[in-house]
């Protein structure tokens, strides 16, 4: 029988509603499909992390209901950002042994943006921990780190689902999962709400235009899911599921015509 084409997929940021990328994870395991490499930005950075560090999919979930915000949420004086992440930081080495990116057996990328250069900027390589920060630093919300000479910030400004990531590790069939696909239809309540839903709208075309790329895209129904709905996580990761499950007649056809 002929060889699968190589299954690559590309977890988009998101803050709450990239819980959902649990969900679609989940369905790919429970298909029998083997994800070759994968990319993430924001929380699918942190999904795509723990999965490619043979995080097991029951822990996650578990680990998704369970987590409190004081664990990773600390607070500081507003110079670059209202939260540091450094109890985000430490909470990853906790989780990933400490692990550097190119110690994993599954070839992993992180997408972050260069602030002072405005480009996109790729993370293969270096400490699993600190990259993820790196992806995580959504403006005004986190404050953007300094790794390899770069103030570094949430790839998702440039490109929410870091789809190039994905097809310059090899990829022969790209999977493209977007929890910001909607411009959401949440109550905006705190100026958490402002930065995220301002960063929805502006990166929407931008967006849409890269997602072409990609061969299969999952886009889970998230209207209704705030950037800090963490309350809602079994809802979250449901609906990745969902939307999974729906586009597993296509990734089989896909698969099957490449073979």
């Amino acid at each position: 029988m002929a060889n699968l084409p190589k299954i690559g997929i590309s977890l988009g940021s998101g803050l709450a509603r990239g819980l959902a990328h649990i969900g679609v994870i989940k369905v790919f395991a429970q298909a029998g499909l083997k994800i070759d490499c994968i990319a993430g930005s924001g929380m699918g950075g942190i999904v795509a992390s723990l999965y490619a560090s043979n995080f097991e999919i029951k822990l996650m979930e578990r680990l998704a209901r369970s987590i409190s915000r004081r664990t990773w949420m600390d607070f500081t004086f507003p110079r670059m950002g209202l939260i540091a992440g450094e109890r985000l930081e430490e909470l990853m080495y906790l989780l990933t042994g400490r692990r550097a990116i190119e110690d994993l057996n599954l070839p992993l990328a992180l997408s972050t943006t260069d602030l002072c250069t405005g480009e996109q900027v790729l993370l293969r390589r270096g400490c699993i921990a600190r990259a993820v920060r790196a992806s995580c630093a959504v403006p005004g919300i986190f404050s953007p780190v300094r790794l390899q000479g770069r103030i570094l910030a949430d790839g998702g400004i440039i490109e929410r689902v870091p789809v190039n990531a994905v097809q310059e590790m090899g990829a022969e069939l790209v999977v493209a999962v977007d929890v910001g696909y909607y411009v959401a239809e949440y109550k905006i309540s705190h100026i958490f709400d402002v930065m995220a839903k301002t960063i929805d709208i502006m990166s929407r075309e931008i967006c849409q235009k890269q997602l072409d790329r990609a061969d299969v895209l999952i886009a889970p129904d998230l209207r209704d899911i705030g950037p800090f709905h963490f309350h809602r996580v079994q809802e979250i990761i449901h609906r990745g599921e969902e939307a999974a499950r729906a586009a597993l007649p296509l990734i089989q056809s896909k698969l099957e015509k490449e073979g």
